[in-house]
């Protein structure tokens, strides 16, 4: 991978080339009205696939700023899924007043449209092929619920940066809830967080959670293009919706799930806790006594781990593929 010196070219002459003649874009309605956008990847027919990676994107994020890892493993062989949640991108939005705030009323819609897709995705390539998952930041604290929810529907789960519990800025986690549950209660629950805001496009790199400059730069470029991908807040409701997923997470989610397990932690991680991803895998290991489950700390990165310098990034994405392929 030489991509960092000239990003641009690398993405519009090698990347997006690979991937968009395979794409299909599709929306799918689990509810009446309302549109999952969802993007299906085909790999090189004239190789035999060798599974389906559904990918469940973090925060604010799109499909689009997937291509790269998009491109990585569609040329390995893999199908590829990946949709828009709720209040993301081109899907359907809970608060369609404000494209910038992201609202959710329960973090089951998450998990029950998550759901959805997979079942799709084992449609469309109508092969009996295995079902993996790459699930970062948000979403994967969605992925891992739904693992545990429906165990054997994934192969394998790799998490990255998981949500388990939203890093809350210093404030305890106790005190957190109640100023969150005050505020859903008293009228509030589709107003921002505090400290959180419309997008105003005024982000630098130095305020990001990637550490590739040019990476950085290119997805910002879209974002300032496209309304649509201006998500930038949360909600206390969605923030309550944070909260008790991550109690589900913690006090049932790690007694159901089967499939092995590859979590990554970004060292410079200030996005959600790195304290609650250990005890979340510590919980695994307790309950299955076994060695499928696997901890990977990714020195200097932040929370965008697949946004890394390119050494980093290639680093990361191989061993991704590594644990993908270990039983094919």
């Amino acid at each position: 991978m030489n991509a960092e010196n000239d990003y641009l070219k690398y993405m519009e002459e090698q990347i997006l080339p690979s991937i968009l003649p395979h794409r299909e874009e599709l929306y799918l309605s689990r509810e009446p009205g309302r549109n999952l956008y969802c993007a299906f990847y085909t790999a090189d027919e004239t190789v035999s696939a060798k599974g389906i990676l559904l990918i469940s994107h973090g925060f604010t994020e799109t499909a689009d700023k997937y291509f790269e890892v998009i491109c990585y493993f569609l040329k390995a062989g893999f199908h590829v899924c990946i949709l828009e949640h709720c209040g993301h991108g081109r899907s359907y939005r809970l608060a369609k007043e404000d494209l910038s705030l992201v609202h959710i009323d329960s973090w089951k819609r998450y998990v029950a449209d998550l759901k959805f897709v997979a079942r799709a995705a084992k449609k469309y390539y109508n092969k009996p092929l295995p079902l993996f998952l790459f699930a970062h930041s948000m979403g994967g604290g969605i992925g891992a619920a739904l693992a545990a929810r429906e165990p054997g529907l994934f192969e394998r789960v790799i998490l990255c940066s998981p949500m388990i519990c939203p890093a809350t800025g210093g404030v305890p986690m106790p005190l957190t809830q109640l100023i969150d549950a005050a505020m859903c209660k008293s009228g509030h629950e589709r107003d921002y967080v505090i400290g959180q805001h419309a997008y105003d496009g005024q982000e630098t790199f130095e305020d990001a959670f990637a550490t590739s400059p040019s990476r950085w730069a290119w997805y910002k470029a879209k974002t300032d293009a496209e309304p649509l991908f201006q998500t930038s807040g949360a909600s206390y409701g969605w923030l309550r919706e944070a909260i008790r997923l991550n109690h589900f997470l913690m006090t049932e989610a790690w007694k159901r799930i089967t499939a092995p397990i590859l979590l990554f932690q970004a060292e410079n991680e200030t996005v959600v806790s790195k304290e609650q991803q250990v005890l979340f895998l510590q919980k695994l290991a307790q309950a299955r006594q076994s060695d499928n489950i696997r901890f990977v700390q990714v020195p200097g990165a932040k929370h965008e781990i697949y946004r890394s310098e390119d050494e980093t990034t290639a680093r990361f994405l191989k061993t991704c593929l590594e644990f993908l392929e270990e039983d094919l």
